[in-house]
C-alpha cells in the first residue's frame, strides 16, 4: 500500500471502531456480534484472494472513488398488487341460533326468506358461520337461505352425540 491508501484504511478503520463504539453504547451484544463478524469476514478476505474480490464484487466497491464505497441502493419493497376492498358488514337483523333454539326449524327457514342477500351475507359474517368461505360463491338468496340453514342446524347440534 501506499502512504495515502494506507491513511486512508486508517481513517476507514477508525471509523468503524467509532461505530461499533455507537453501537455498544446501545446494545453491546450487536456491537460484539458486529465485530465479531467484520474480524471473521476480513480475516477470510485476508487468507482468500478469491473471497476478497467475491466480497467487493457484492459491495460494488469501486476503485475510482477509493474514499467512498458506492454502495448499492437498498431495494424497492415488492410492490403489493390491490386486494379487494373489505365489504363492512352491518350487524345481522337476528340471531339465527336463537331463532332455531326458540321458535324451530320453519321459522327460521321463513325468517331467512325475508331477507336480502346482503343481509343474509350481515348474519354469516356476525356469526362467522362460514368458515371456508363458501357463502361468497352464492349468488341467489334462495341458495343462500338453504345454506345459512343448513349451517346453523349443523352448529346448533355439533356435539349433541355427547349429551
Amino acid at each position: 500500500m501506499t502512504n495515502s491508501s494506507e491513511t486512508l484504511q486508517r481513517v476507514r478503520n477508525d471509523e468503524l471502531g467509532g461505530a461499533l463504539l455507537k453501537v455498544a453504547a446501545v446494545d453491546p451484544v450487536a456491537s460484539q456480534v458486529l465485530s465479531s463478524l467484520f474480524r471473521v469476514l476480513a480475516d477470510e478476505a485476508a487468507r482468500t484472494p478469491r473471497f476478497a474480490k467475491a466480497l467487493s464484487a457484492a459491495l460494488v466497491v469501486t476503485s475510482e472513488t477509493p474514499d467512498s464505497a458506492a454502495v448499492p441502493a437498498p431495494p424497492k419493497p415488492a410492490r403489493r398488487l390491490p386486494s379487494k376492498a373489505k365489504v363492512a358488514r352491518q350487524p345481522g337483523v337476528f340471531d339465527p341460533f336463537d331463532v332455531l333454539r326458540h321458535s324451530g326449524e320453519q321459522a327460521l327457514t321463513e325468517k331467512l326468506s325475508t331477507l336480502t342477500i346482503d343481509q343474509l351475507r350481515d348474519i354469516i359474517a356476525e356469526q362467522e358461520i362460514d368458515t371456508h368461505k363458501e357463502s361468497g360463491r352464492k349468488r341467489k338468496a334462495e341458495v343462500l337461505v338453504a345454506w345459512t340453514f343448513d349451517r346453523v342446524k349443523a352448529l346448533a347440534s355439533k356435539g349433541s352425540a355427547f349429551r
